[in-house]
Order: structure tokens, then C-alpha cells, then sequence
């Protein structure tokens, strides 16, 4: 995907906020129950050692917020539930307590930490740490009778399943919201009637092309279409065929030009058409491309045709005195008879 695409910024901007808070969270979390247990039981692990854990949890959350890229999220939570399990496990480790003590807090990492993982890779790995990394070690280093282990495994089984829950809701309602976003994104950016770029969405996109055509010092030209007699169709036959003739139009302006062409409705039966690369000569062939491909379609029984006005970029900087130029290229045609392609002066 391009850097940074249309999905990770979606995924910054929902998941940024949530992942910073969950590693602030663990940060916090871990201290607070290391120095309560300090407090309240005796362990045969120093305090020092159960503290350590906490330092490569602070600098975790450092990294959270300088690396916002939604691609560091999944090592970042990864890292921050190893290294949990591994301060659990000093914890938990020559307590008369034993593994029970220590249950609640492995039963929590997962499912708190469920919202985070996108990729099934990450939540498996996630899940394997959670189930295994501290417990397993604490079950082996320990004494534990059959009791403890039956409690261990039915609490982590249902902690591994409500992870999976929530995190398969998360993943599938994050997609539906991001194509929901596509397809409003969709309609604000394309005529819905002639299927080409609204006005908004093509001056957008015209100022970056000819911010690059400055910048790469390459040809860059501007087609103003517009269609002939156009309220005449519409007095004569009405609406429903003028707007079937738009449609035809929009339809050949798209098949009918390179991929990299922008084209676009600016009002009405208008359009505009950028042609990066292309000097001149090459505008002028390609607008007649379009004249001669509009004249072969027909609307309520009529033959339909369009004016074109061509503009070349020389020194503009910006998009208005082009398009400028291009449209009194228009009007010019317009003046000539119609149905003709005009170059500017």
C-alpha cells in the first residue's frame, strides 16, 4: 500500500488513541499491582527484580507515541504482553499463594489486550504468550495440585475465548466502518451521474498533478468541454434526456482517455480534463479524440456534440489562470460554430 495509505490512516486514527491507552494502562497496571503485592505478600523474587519489568514497559509506551504507524502496533503489543507475563510470573514465583494468586492477572492480559490485533498472526501469538510464557513456567517451577491446574485451564480457556470474541467484533466492525467511509468517500468524490470527479474532488487533484508537473518540468494541459445546445435538449425532450446525455458523455470522457488523465464535472453540462505530459499537439489530437467519439452518440433522437477549449501550461503556478484560458479557448469555439476544438492563444 502507498505510505500512508487510505487504510492505515483509518487505523491510526481508531486505533492510535486505543493502543497508546492499553500500553499507559499495562504501564501503570503492572506498577500498582507489583508494589500492592509488596504490601501485602511476602515474595521470595526482590522487589527490584519485580519492579524491572516496568522499565521496558514505560519505554514501550514512549515508542507508542513516536511511532504512530498502525504497522508497529502489533510487535508493540506483542512486546508489551511478554513482557507482562514475564513480571506476573516474578510475582507470582515463591509465594505460598502460588498460581492462584497470580490467576486473575493472567486471565485479564488477553482479553484487555484483544481490541489491538488486527492480523489472526498476531492474536495467535498473543494468545500462545498469554496461555503459556508466565503460567507454564509457574506451573513447572511450582508445586500446584490437580485443583490449581483445573482452575488454570478453565479460566485461561474462557479468557482465550472472550479474546477471540472481541477481538473478531473488533476486526469485522473496523472493516464495515472503513467501507462505509470508502463509499461515502465514493460519493463525495464522484459525480454520481457521469461518473467522473466532482468539481471539489477534480480541483483537488488538478493543483497536485500540476504541482508535480512545476516540479518535474513536464508538459501539462487543460481541456474545457462543454456540450452544444444543451438547453435546447432540455426544453425540447426534458430532463430525463439531458441528464442521459451527461451520462453518455461522462461515460466517454472515462473510456476514451489514459489513466492517469483527471477529468471532472465543474457545472452543468461543463467538464474539465487534465492531461499531464501532453504539449500541444498532443492536447489537440486528444480533444478531437473525444469531439469526433461524442458526435457518434445520440440523445431523444438527436446527434450530440461538444466544444472544446485547449490550454497548454507555460509559466502558471496555479490551476485558475490555466483553467482560465482554457475556457476562453471555450468561448472561442463556442463563437466559431460549435462542435470544434480551439487552442489558446
Amino acid at each position: 500500500m502507498p505510505a500512508p495509505s487510505t487504510f492505515e490512516q483509518a487505523l491510526e486514527r481508531r486505533l492510535g488513541p486505543v493502543v497508546r491507552a492499553l500500553l499507559w494502562t499495562a504501564f501503570g497496571g503492572y506498577l500498582s499491582f507489583t508494589l500492592g503485592g509488596a504490601l501485602t505478600r511476602h515474595s521470595g523474587v526482590p522487589l527490584w527484580l519485580r519492579l524491572a519489568p516496568g522499565l521496558p514497559l514505560l519505554l514501550l509506551v514512549v515508542l507508542g507515541h513516536v511511532h504512530r504507524a498502525p504497522r508497529h502496533y502489533g510487535a508493540l503489543g506483542l512486546a508489551a504482553v511478554a513482557w507482562l507475563e514475564f513480571g506476573i510470573f516474578l510475582n507470582g514465583y515463591a509465594r505460598p499463594e502460588g498460581l492462584l494468586w497470580m490467576l486473575p492477572a493472567y486471565v485479564v492480559v488477553p482479553i484487555a489486550a484483544s481490541p489491538i490485533w488486527l492480523k489472526r498472526s498476531h492474536f495467535i501469538a498473543a494468545a500462545v504468550i498469554s496461555a503459556l510464557l508466565g503460567p507454564l513456567a509457574l506451573l513447572l517451577l511450582e508445586p500446584s495440585g490437580r485443583w490449581q491446574q483445573f482452575q488454570y485451564l478453565n479460566y485461561m480457556v474462557i479468557a482465550l475465548v472472550v479474546a477471540a470474541v472481541l477481538n473478531g467484533y473488533q476486526v469485522r466492525l473496523i472493516g464495515q466502518h472503513l467501507q462505509l467511509e470508502q463509499q461515502l468517500r465514493l460519493r463525495a468524490d464522484v459525480d454520481e451521474l457521469t461518473g467522473v470527479a466532482t468539481r471539489s474532488r477534480f480541483l483537488e487533484a488538478a493543483a497536485q498533478l500540476l504541482g508535480a508537473a512545476i516540479d518535474g518540468a513536464t508538459p501539462l494541459s487543460v481541456l474545457y468541454v462543454d456540450a452544444d445546445h444543451f438547453k435546447q435538449l432540455n426544453d425540447s425532450h426534458g430532463h430525463a434526456a439531458g441528464d442521459a446525455a451527461l451520462a453518455g458523455m461522462g461515460r466517454i470522457l472515462r473510456e476514451n482517455l489514459r489513466g492517469d488523465d483527471l477529468v471532472g464535472r465543474i457545472g452543468g453540462e461543463e467538464f474539465a480534463v487534465l492531461l499531464p505530459g501532453l504539449d500541444a499537439a498532443a492536447a489537440r489530437a486528444a480533444a478531437e479524440r473525444l469531439r469526433c467519439a461524442v458526435m457518434q452518440m445520440r440523445s431523444a433522437g438527436r446527434a450530440l456534440s461538444i466544444s472544446i477549449g485547449v490550454a497548454v501550461r507555460n509559466d502558471e503556478t496555479s490551476l485558475e489562470p490555466l483553467l482560465a484560458r482554457a475556457d476562453q479557448a471555450l468561448s472561442a469555439a463556442k463563437r466559431g460554430g460549435r462542435n470544434r476544438v480551439e487552442m489558446a492563444g
